[in-house]
Parts: structure tokens; C-alpha cells; sequence
């Protein structure tokens, strides 16, 4: 089985990926940065990724 190239640094994560994007796109998981917040009145939530923002948005 050939090994990703790019893994994640934080402790005891584990996780590696075979594109660079990914693991940059992982390691907001680590930081807790949330910079997609959704504007629909009252419901406040925040996302690291803008695909999981849009999913969430379109359930209002």
C-alpha cells in the first residue's frame, strides 16, 4: 500500500493525505478556525470549509 506524503503534524492525529490542499484544508480542524459564518437571522453557526457552509445554508 503506498503511503500519502503530506501527514499531519498535531499529536496523535495519524492523519496523511496525497495532496497538499488536503492537509491544509485538515488542519483547520486543529486551529478551531471557523471563518464561514452563516448570515440567515439567528442561526449563528460557523464553518472551517466553504463546502460544508453551503450544504448548511441550503438547509434554510
Amino acid at each position: 500500500m503506498k503511503q500519502n506524503k503530506h501527514a499531519c503534524t498535531y499529536p496523535q492525529c495519524g492523519w496523511s493525505f496525497k495532496r497538499f490542499e488536503h492537509l491544509k484544508r485538515h488542519m483547520l480542524v486543529h486551529s478551531g478556525e471557523r471563518p464561514h459564518g452563516c448570515p440567515y437571522p439567528g442561526c449563528g453557526k460557523r464553518f472551517s470549509r466553504t463546502d460544508n457552509f453551503h450544504a448548511h445554508y441550503r438547509t434554510h
